[in-house]
Parts: structure tokens; sequence; C-alpha cells
């Protein structure tokens, strides 16, 4: 059995060279078989000395999901409750992306997608990009407006 000043400083190198939540923190200490309460005492340590801090890793996790992996809001959302974040934080956090990047991030994704598509008409070829703008965590309704300012309207 490891000890405590061991899992300290694993957990304290861990969360030094990028940002973690608590549930990554508490994956990565089940090797050391820490009874709950040395875990929370190692959990408090590392939030007091600026280590671990779930708003900061929220925003982080935002930023980089939109910004590099072009995930929308539903995505990251889901991805961030998976984790065990609070909702206010969560929601916080998405705060943080501005309304026109976020609309202009999905009619790229929708315009190169479209070149892509193979689809023998506009009813399909919207099916499957509203499809695809789902995929990637984005909003229907945002992604039919996309969609309509693209010229791609609706058949009734």
């Amino acid at each position: 059995m490891s000890t405590y000043s061991e899992a300290l400083a694993t957990a304290a190198g861990y969360c030094s060279i990028a940002e973690h939540c608590v549930s990554d923190v508490v994956e990565k200490l089940k090797k050391f078989e820490l009874t709950s309460l040395d875990q929370a005492k190692l959990l408090r340590h590392l939030q007091d000395e600026g280590y671990l801090n779930e708003s900061r890793y929220v925003k982080a996790f935002v930023k980089d999901k939109f910004r590099f992996n072009k995930w929308g809001r539903v995505k990251i959302r889901f991805a961030l409750r998976q984790k065990g974040i609070s909702t206010l934080l969560i929601e916080e956090g998405l705060s943080e992306i501005q309304e026109e990047n976020y609309c202009e991030m999905l009619t790229d994704l929708l315009r190169q997608k479209k070149r892509s598509v193979k689809a023998n008409s506009t009813y399909e070829l919207r099916g499957k990009l509203m499809r695809f703008a789902a995929s990637r965590g984005f909003e229907l309704d945002l992604a039919n407006a996309c969609l309509r300012k693209m010229g791609l309207e609706d058949e009734e």
C-alpha cells in the first residue's frame, strides 16, 4: 500500500501538468488505495494549494473542445456531466462561448460537410447535415437556421 505523501506528490504532479477535475484525480488516485478520509483530505489540500480548481478546469475544457474539437454546447455539456461537474459550473463555462463565434463555427462546419455529402435531393442533404450538426453537439434549431441562411430551405 502506498503512503499518503506519495499519493499527494503524484496528484500534485498530475495536476500541475494540465487542468484536471476532481473525478480525473480520484480516478488517478485509485491505485493508491487511500481511505475515503485520506482521499478527501488530499483533494482539499490540492484545492487549497491551487492545483485543483473545477471552475478553471471547466473554462479550459469548454474553450478547448469548442476551439479544437469543434464541439457544440450539447456535447460539451454532456461530457462535463459525465465527469460529475455541477450544472452551475457547466453553464458558467458555456457562457464563455460567444454567440457569433458559435454560429460562425457551425456554419463553417456545415459548409465543409456539404461539399463531401452525396444526396439525391435537398431534403436528403438537409437531413444528413442536420444529423451531422447533432453529432457534433449543436442545437437543432440553430443548425436549421444556419442551413436556411445557406440557402437550404425546408421542403414542406
